[in-house]
């Protein structure tokens, strides 16, 4: 019996739970919860943990960003479909705070995601009752026929940064009205704010390099395709990096910031080799959503790439 009690005391530490601070608590829930209880508070420099950071405008932001669809409720759970509310069941209102607060004393100040209800919301809550000032990066999705609307919302909600979202801009780009995206970009401009443009799809920065459209900043995929499902997938609830190849070596010629998102996969890419991967190929920035169970992982990962010397072609633009 004493042995089996050992052996399971071993196999949940090993896998991340904590022991002794509480039943059902992570490890980093534990320790969140201690640190609460000594009434610490989120770092006031975001980035004193160590967390490398890069400059889009004004603002300093952070190597690695939080990802904000675990926020929203989206999972790309290709034909698993029991993730989404599952996630979602997980991810309760407390909890996300709860990752917030982990990420921001973990060196990581900046989120990115939509600008609808329920990451508006918790934000919201986040910055009064937490005192938290982690900044945001909004996932924009403004009407061509009105694009002052959704725009003026992600400002009335605290954006820090606004970007066109990937299915927006391909859309547009796919019909040659590029005129709409440089309207989109001239209003959040127009309202002090860095502008971004998104893009699953290569044919975006291309699009927008070769129209000389005034963007800030671009938010496109970047992973290895080098995954057992890769080839099996069909895109189904998602749209990866098709090219990441093409992507690199365009990208490499782009005098803007980069933030490459989907770095692992929706999750199909180890971390180490995911994070390696985007940055060798030039992204100045990692958007990584992540559970608050991966963040201190993920952080390690990303200060010991840095430690260790990031080898690229591209210059840092950021």
């Amino acid at each position: 019996m004493a042995n089996g009690r050992l052996c399971r005391r071993r196999f949940l530490q090993r896998a991340g739970m904590a022991v002794g601070v509480g039943a059902g608590l992570t490890l980093e829930e534990g320790l969140f919860a201690a640190a609460r209880k000594e009434g610490k508070k989120p770092a006031k420099d975001e980035t004193k943990g160590g967390l490398p950071a890069g400059q889009i405008g004004k603002l300093k932001i952070s190597r690695m960003i939080c990802g904000g669809n675990l926020i929203s409720g989206y999972a790309h759970s290709r034909d698993l479909v029991y993730v989404s509310k599952l996630m979602r069941q997980y991810n309760t209102e407390q909890r996300v705070m709860d990752t917030l607060e982990l990420c921001e004393r973990n060196g990581i100040n900046t989120v990115l995601s939509d600008p609808w209800d329920r990451p508006r919301t918790i934000l919201s809550r986040y910055w009064k009752e937490r005192g938290g000032k982690i900044q945001w990066i909004v996932d924009c999705r403004p009407d061509p026929k009105d694009p002052k609307t959704n725009i003026q919302r992600a400002i009335d909600a605290g954006a820090s940064a606004i970007y066109v979202n990937g299915g927006w801009s391909e859309g547009l780009v796919r019909k040659g009205n590029m005129e709409a995206l440089g309207k989109m970009l001239q209003i959040i401009q127009d309202n002090g704010l860095p502008a971004g443009m998104g893009g699953h799809l290569l044919d975006v920065p291309v699009a927008c390099e070769k129209a000389k459209l005034p963007v800030d900043f671009y938010v496109k995929t970047l992973h290895s395709r080098k995954y057992w499902s890769s080839e099996a997938q069909r895109e189904h609830d998602n749209i990866w990096c098709r090219k990441p190849e093409e992507t690199i070596a365009f990208m490499k010629d782009v005098k803007k910031p980069w933030i490459a998102y989907k770095t692992l996969a929706a999750g199909a890419v180890n971390p180490t080799v995911g994070f390696k991967y985007a940055l060798q190929g030039g992204a100045d920035f990692l958007c990584v959503g992540m559970f608050d169970f991966q963040v201190n992982d993920d952080v390690k990962i990303v200060k010991g790439l840095f430690a260790r010397g990031v080898k690229r072609e591209r210059p840092w633009q950021a």
